[in-house]
């Protein structure tokens, strides 16, 4: 009923609204970036540790993109986060996201897979890759935190976390309204907020957004361009401070976000030839998919509840999010002109979220935070797969398959983290956090005839002789000489996953401007159930082997870091080795489906750093680096027996191989000059270029799955007024490099070779700001 209102009354506004608040300690207004003049930098507040502190004084590795940052650079999403943050990487799989930092990702598997990096919007927890999806407006800004974070973040911020503040009311009246096209692909952005104090004490602030990201990869056999994506979303947030001590922040958003087609392509043939002109195997800004119903389409709704009460020398702080999102997808079956069917997925998933936390006031000699969390997961999917073996020389004959999980989850955890200042310049840190995760799930194999619906299908015994067994496969409980398998399978299971995590460090202000860190952290991200699994090999169907459940993982960090400020310069460096304990990784198979599974042990190590420095009044350097080795241990039947990709051709081991998606070496250096023309206008020109080296997919390390480096060059110009006009050019990808993302084997990989995602090619904006 409350979702229906809030519906009801950003209905009758003339901005869309959705919403979200700081969980964090805050004063009454909102803390951002601090202003920075044009001949030296200002400080940086974050909230990466659960309370304000600057950028500088954070003991673990930290990069903070602004909210005008993210719209300078078009950073929209979290999916176009990577290139700005060093050793975070974002693709697009068939399915969902992967996202990963410092080697360690997840995403691309089951869609109940939770991710590996813990996303927080305003201090609500989002575990699924599904709940972030839509596009960023109104932020103030992004922090990423790498490195293990579950004393602070939760059981499953394994690999790090990423932290979005959007922008709460303010005491005054304010606000921006903007209009953009892209020219390339016929794109275009109206985007708005406004902040309106109704008193003293009380304020809301609303803003929206449309968006459409133009289609970009020309489909040979539909004549259409595939990959556009059309994104309508709304917040509203009313915040209410009675006192000086008390402060609450209500918000809530809703989102829509639809994706027209896909944008994969066959990067090598098979042995099934094409005519040159549909598909020469050539890695473009082509694909030749016959099938144009693919989409993928997401409806979501958030609200949140953040509260602080400073008690004197205390805050208490809680945090309460509900959330909502109703997922559909088609994925064609095919990359290439064969018809050969589909995927099919629906998903209706809702999230409970709670967490209480006291905090010090950061002036003790023994400053602490605690707290406790609690969330619940209540998660409908269900899938299907048709296969048309038309594409396989055989018209007429098809079969279809049906799978569905009914998941819920419930999450407990209590933490604790003591910093014990012992002089003004050394403290030590200490933390940990114990969690407890219940998973109870129900799932269900099924053959079906072609075309059948997700749910109310019926059975079809002929599928389970077209699918059982090889190359599929699908069905392999089943025994023609047996009546008794002729049927689905139905699996019930639940699972706890109990877990401590300790961390702690040393910290050490040389001077003002130049501390020292060193730190250990450890992470554990829950296992969990596969929700593609079409197999049936589990004990239930008389197997010794159990394909269906997954075991949680464990990371272990060392790290050590150097931070360096004065008015003109900045500069972070870091250094680790993080060790992966039962790594979770996802694995092609033969039918395209993505299953998870657990690698031995792996190791990442590298280092990174950021720098900004103001060469002189109005021109500032900024440049960022990461050297990555991330690497499988022991990884035991990752490949498949006698493939010589693999270290040990015998057992299919990948020792030695690289961990999916992950460069050896990324980083980019950018160069902004502000040229003032008088008291009220000046002009701003950037450059910025970006380079990043290979990456591999999959565990099996087939080089036809490897993406070559790449590098990417965008510029901009703007002419813009202190308070008021802002007119703006920009480009991305200036040299219209074809980028390869994401990338696998095609179902029937012998006949139609393997596939990459495309990322887009030259983008022009055309962009009009208005502040008021």
């Amino acid at each position: 009923m409350f979702i229906k209102m809030m519906k009801a009354a950003l209905a009758a506004s003339t901005i869309l609204v959705p919403a979200a608040v700081s969980a964090q300690t805050a004063p009454a207004d909102p803390a951002p970036v601090a202003q920075q003049r044009d001949d030296q930098l200002g400080d940086i507040i974050v909230t990466a540790q659960r309370r304000q502190q600057t950028l500088q004084d954070v003991p673990v590795a930290v990069a903070v993109i602004s909210g005008d940052q993210l719209a300078a650079q078009k950073i929209n999403s979290v999916e176009t986060l990577g290139t700005a943050v060093p050793n975070l990487v974002v693709q697009r799989s068939p399915f969902q996201p992967f996202v990963a930092i410092r080697g360690l990702g997840s995403g691309a598997g089951g869609r109940a897979f939770e991710q590996s990096v813990a996303t927080y919007v305003d201090g609500i927890y989002a575990g699924r890759a599904n709940q972030f999806l839509n596009p960023f407006f109104d932020v103030e800004r992004v922090e990423v935190v790498r490195g293990p974070q579950s004393v602070l973040f939760g059981v499953n911020a394994n690999a790090g976390a990423i932290n979005i503040v959007n922008k709460r009311p303010g005491r005054e009246f304010e606000g921006y309204a903007t209009a953009g096209y892209e020219a390339a692909y016929d794109g275009y952005n109206l985007e708005g907020g406004v902040s309106v104090p109704l008193g003293d004490t009380f304020g809301v602030r609303f803003a929206g957004k449309l968006n459409r990201d133009g289609g970009y990869v020309h489909n040979t056999v539909t004549k259409k361009d595939d990959g556009r994506a059309d994104s309508d979303l709304g917040r509203v947030i009313a915040s209410w401070t009675p006192n000086s001590d008390l402060r609450f922040d209500l918000s809530y958003e809703h989102g829509h976000k639809r994706v027209h087609g896909t944008t994969f392509q066959v990067t090598s043939l098979g042995a099934v030839p094409f005519p040159p002109a549909i598909e020469d195997g050539v890695f473009d800004f082509r694909k030749s998919t016959p099938d144009d119903r693919a989409f993928t389409r997401i409806t979501s709704d958030n609200v949140a509840l953040n509260i602080n009460y400073d008690l004197g020398g205390v805050t208490l702080a809680s945090s309460t999010g509900y959330s909502t999102f109703d997922f559909a997808q088609y994925v064609q079956g095919s990359n290439h002109p064969a018809q050969i069917g589909g995927t099919f997925a629906n998903e209706d998933f809702k999230q409970f979220y709670q967490e209480v936390r006291l905090i010090s006031n950061g002036s003790n000699f023994i400053d602490y935070i605690l707290g406790a969390t609690y969330y619940n997961q209540k998660d409908k999917i269900d899938q299907g797969t048709d296969i048309d073996f038309a594409g396989f020389g055989v018209p007429g004959l098809t079969a279809g398959v049906r799978n569905g999980l009914d998941q819920t989850t419930n999450g407990y955890s209590a933490f604790a983290q003591g910093t014990v200042n012992f002089t003004d310049t050394f403290n030590v840190v200490i933390g940990g956090r114990y969690s407890s995760i219940r998973k109870e799930g129900d799932y269900v194999i099924a053959p079906t005839s072609f075309g059948q619906p997700l749910s109310g299908y019926s059975f079809d015994p002929a599928s389970l002789f077209i699918l059982a067994g090889p190359p599929f496969g699908f069905f392999q409980w089943f025994n023609p000489a047996d009546l008794t398998t002729y049927r689905p399978t139905s699996i019930s299971r639940s699972r706890t996953f109990k877990s401590f995590n300790p961390s702690a460090s040393l910290n050490y202000k040389f001077s003002p401007g130049l501390s020292a860190y060193g730190s250990y952290t450890t992470g554990t991200k829950a296992g969990g159930f596969n929700d593609q699994d079409k197999s049936g090999v589990v004990p239930e169907n008389g197997f010794a082997t159990d394909i269906f459940e997954y075991s949680a993982e464990r990371a272990y960090n060392f790290e050590v870091g150097l931070k360096y400020s004065s008015p003109t310069l900045r500069l972070n460096l870091a250094a680790f080795r993080t060790k992966y304990k039962n790594l979770q990784v996802t694995v092609s198979q033969p039918s395209g489906a993505l299953q998870t599974t657990n690698a031995a042990e792996a190791t990442s190590k590298g280092i990174e750093g950021d720098l900004t420095w103001i060469v002189a009044p109005g021109l500032t350097f900024s440049a960022n680096a990461a050297y990555l080795h991330a690497r499988y241990d022991d990884y035991p039947g990752a490949c498949p027996i006698g493939s010589t990709f693999c270290a040990d051709p015998a057992t299919g081991n990948a020792r030695g191989g690289r961990l999916d998606a992950v460069p050896d070496f990324s980083g980019s250096a950018s160069l902004a000059y502000n040229v003032r023309l008088n008291d009220d206008w000046e002009l701003r020109f950037s450059g910025r270029v970006y380079h990043q080296s290979s990456a591999q997919y999959q565990s099996a390390q087939n080089p036809l799955d490897r993406t070559p480096g790449y590098e990417l060059f965008d510029a901009s110009v703007a002419l813009a007024r202190t308070k008021g006009l802002t007119l703006s050019v920009s480009g991305k990808n200036l040299a219209n490099k074809a980028v390869r993302g994401f990338s696998g084997p095609s179902v029937g990989e012998a006949f139609y070779g393997h596939y990459s995602a495309t990322l887009p090619g030259r983008q022009v904006f055309f962009d009009l700001r208005y502040d008021f």
